[in-house]
């Protein structure tokens, strides 16, 4: 009887498994109300801990601000009512395969730019919606009217 549970429970996980996303981050900071919406379209209030995945938006309500470290150890702060968007990342330093594309919708962010940066200069971007801003390691804050 317990093989057959055994083999029953590794039937079950092997599809959770292999539709498994990497997460990209985590939720470091965290104050309000906050949420993220997946890329299956499902809508979650964030908490300090949560993981954070390619492709995942993230918005702030009035007074709310969110912290997230990157897994390069890039740190973004959101501000209030801000909308910020993950596009792309990809972080395999060991072969120099790195990339971090986000947009900022609206509202506004800080940034402190981690390992992508400096292995590959022209490989992290934000956007916003009159500008692109090329990161080459550093710092920053960026601002998105209405």
């Amino acid at each position: 009887m317990r093989d057959y549970f055994i083999k029953f429970i590794g039937l079950i996980s092997i599809p959770a498994l292999l539709g498994a996303a990497s997460s990209i981050g985590y939720v470091k900071t965290l104050q309000g109300n906050v949420t993220i919406t997946h890329k299956d379209k499902t809508i979650v209030p964030l908490k300090q801990g949560d993981k954070v995945f390619e492709k995942d938006l993230i918005k702030t309500a009035d007074r709310s601000t969110v912290g997230i470290t990157f897994e390069d150890n890039t740190r973004i702060s959101i501000g209030s009512n801000a909308e910020f968007f993950v596009d792309a990342y990809l972080f395999e330093p060991a072969n120099k395969n790195v990339a971090f594309k986000s947009n900022l919708f609206k509202g506004s962010m800080g940034c402190v730019t981690g390992l992508i940066s400096k292995i590959k200069p022209d490989a992290m971007e934000i956007k916003a919606k009159t500008a692109t801003i090329g990161i080459r390691g550093t710092s920053f804050v960026v601002e998105v009217k209405e």
